[in-house]
């Protein structure tokens, strides 16, 4: 399921931001996006798992565009024949292992 790009209404207050909807579609990539520090490199705007509920969020264009930008480039998911529950944990052990020894 690919994800659809968000579009936003402009806003009288705060001046500059538009006003979007974001459903609870959109919850699970942005918190893997989020967990690899995409926020603070990308531009993307800092939301709480409220913001998902499908109340109105306020954001600049530049934060609307990064995010639509992040979304069309987030990976389909995988229906798990690649591996399972314990490869992707092992994967992630490993990966933590790397990280932890290059900052050592």
């Amino acid at each position: 399921m690919r994800l659809e790009p968000i579009t936003g209404t402009p806003v009288r207050l705060p001046p500059g931001r538009v006003a979007v909807r974001l459903g609870a579609r959109y919850r699970l990539p942005y918190q893997r996006l989020y967990q690899r520090y995409q926020t603070q490199l990308t531009n993307l705007p800092v939301l709480r798992a409220s913001d998902f509920d499908g109340r109105t969020v306020k954001l600049t264009p530049a934060q609307l565009e990064a995010l639509n930008d992040a979304f069309a480039a987030y990976p389909e998911p995988s229906d798990g024949a690649a591996g399972g529950v314990f490869d992707a944990q092992e994967r992630g052990r490993t990966e933590l292992f790397k990280r932890t020894q290059f900052l050592s």
